[in-house]
């Protein structure tokens, strides 16, 4: 696990996306994946903070708002029921997200024409939902896209709301008793592995193919749900 939470962590920082998904995607391979879920937001919200300086200017705070409005419904109802199964379970419902998340990524789908407010608050309610198994990403990345915000306003506005999310779901999983001692001392030991997995990362992209790296990364996390899913199943 400590080579995924390097390997995941240099996947965000190369293609901008990736790190909770594949931590909890892997995680299921091994064992119970609802408790590296933590573990995951905390590493995202670390590598976003590092880079929230200079996106601050760009962020779309009326969009960004209506996603966390939605969000913080939804994530109170998501902690609820992944908290209701057992660890089989929990890995069939997570491994099959994945998969549905990596469909959607590699297929570039995106919602037909401008969304509105309502919409996007519907994107954030959908997004908090299915946090609690780690793969809060896509449904606002297909709202983001159907916007069409400049690339720098695009990855200003997720990068404010996913350490915001990160921040409320922290707090939800507290509340509902899902920090405990192994979680928070795995998280605590995996920031330096996030920290310098993401700079290294970072590095690396300079000049490279990303999306090229991102189908692959999918490709990835693709083979990864599958094995999940037939590790419930059989």
């Amino acid at each position: 696990m400590a080579a995924v939470v390097f390997i995941a962590a240099f996947v965000r920082g190369f293609s901008g996306f990736g790190y909770p998904v594949l931590l909890v995607a892997a995680g299921a391979l091994v064992t119970n994946p609802v408790p590296l879920v933590p573990v995951g937001l905390l590493g995202d919200m670390l590598i976003g903070v590092t880079l929230w300086r200079s996106a601050r200017p760009y962020v779309d705070w009326p969009t960004m708002i209506r996603l966390i409005i939605g969000a913080a419904v939804g994530l109170v109802p998501g902690i609820w029921l992944l908290g209701l199964i057992d660890d089989d379970m929990a890995r069939l419902v997570v491994s099959g997200m994945v998969l549905l998340a990596a469909l959607v990524m590699l297929g570039g789908w995106t919602l037909p024409g401008r969304a509105g407010p309502s919409m996007t608050i519907g994107a954030g309610f959908v997004s908090g939902l299915v946090t609690p198994a780690g793969v809060a990403g896509p449904p606002v990345v297909t709202l983001a896209a159907a916007l069409g915000l400049a690339p720098l306003v695009f990855r200003a506005t997720l990068l404010a709301y996913f350490i915001t999310l990160n921040v409320l779901a922290m707090g939800q999983f507290g509340l509902a008793g899902r920090l405990d001692r192994e979680t928070v001392i795995a998280a605590a030991l995996s920031v330096p592995l996030v920290l310098l997995g993401s700079w290294w990362g970072a590095r690396r992209a300079v000049g490279a193919n990303p999306a090229r790296f991102r189908t692959l990364t999918i490709g990835v996390l693709m083979a990864m749900a599958v094995i999940g899913l037939g590790r419930a199943l059989l």
